[in-house]
């Protein structure tokens, strides 16, 4: 079943941040790594997902979602400044991930816009599976390996 609070507020897919992995795949190598990118000890990497962030998760404080609650909004797509590419805070989001992860932000949150977040989520929830063991993966999985199995994903399409 399909959490929708993993449809990210600016159109990354919460289910498959590094973050909110590393917190639930009970995969301690996986945590030790993604805190050490962090330069963070392991009980700080947490993360409920941008649509239920609590004090204590990673991404309370991001600019995105604080502007997002100021103005009321779910997602950017809602904001005018999304649709005349004038915020900067989501402009240089956006670069970022097509740029380092291959991840368009803008293109998801259109999809989210004209499927609905449950479908959307579909989509993505499949596209982070690993074709082995059925466990998700997250977008740092862009790696040659499942984290879970081991299993070779550098033939996958979706990774």
């Amino acid at each position: 079943m399909t959490d929708g609070r993993l449809a990210g507020r600016c159109g990354l897919y919460c289910g498959a941040c590094s973050i909110y992995r590393a917190q639930r795949d009970n995969n301690e190598e996986y945590l030790k790594r993604v805190a050490a990118s962090l330069n963070c000890p392991p009980e700080k990497v947490r993360c409920e997902s941008c649509m239920a962030l609590t004090e204590d998760s990673w991404g309370f404080d991001c600019k995105i979602i604080q502007c997002l609650r100021k103005k009321g909004m779910d997602f950017c797509y809602t904001c005018p400044e999304y649709a005349s590419r004038s915020c900067d805070k989501f402009e240089e989001l956006a670069r970022g991930y097509l740029t380092d992860e291959g991840v368009d932000i803008r293109a998801n949150l259109e999809r989210i816009k004209k499927v609905g977040a449950g479908e959307w989520l579909l989509e993505w929830e499949m596209k982070y599976k690993c074709p082995s063991c059925g466990k998700p993966l997250s977008l740092a999985s862009r790696m040659k390996r499942c984290y879970h199995c081991g299993a070779d994903l550098s033939g996958q399409p979706n990774i």
